[in-house]
């Protein structure tokens, strides 16, 4: 299976904003990741697709991703009917000999403007319950 899963374990920055507000920043962080976050990685990752010279509908020109949300997190798979995305991203079988890695790259090229995201919302949240 092909998917991507952010991971933030180590962001040290993001510990720091989360321990400011403690009983609402598992709620901040959902929000963001599903209305921005899953989208931005979704974008990463098709931008790195390969579109080949076969006369088709390709993935990249399609909704060919979806996510799956999970509690402080998310993961970006292919829809069942673009399930073969396996092959061109891990260099599997006859026609496909590099792995081109687009899921990883994708989700790589979006993992610091997500953190960012992630860490201004909190302190936005942390700065609106000051001010009250």
């Amino acid at each position: 299976m092909v998917k991507a899963t952010i991971d933030f374990k180590n962001s040290e920055r993001l510990l720091q904003a989360m321990s400011k507000i403690p009983e609402q920043s598992e709620e901040v962080i959902n929000r963001i990741l599903k209305s921005k976050g899953t989208t931005e990685v979704m974008h990463g990752i098709v931008g790195f697709m390969p579109i080949s010279a076969r006369k088709k509908r390709h993935a990249k020109e399609s909704s060919s991703l979806k996510e799956r949300l999970f509690n402080l997190g998310f993961e970006v798979l292919p829809k069942p009917t673009y399930s073969y995305l396996v092959f061109p991203n891990d260099g599997r079988g006859a026609h496909n000999k590099v792995a081109q890695e687009f899921f990883e790259k994708g989700l790589e090229s979006k993992e610091d403007m997500l953190l960012d995201m992630l860490v201004d919302e909190l302190v936005r949240v942390q700065e609106k319950a000051l001010s009250i």
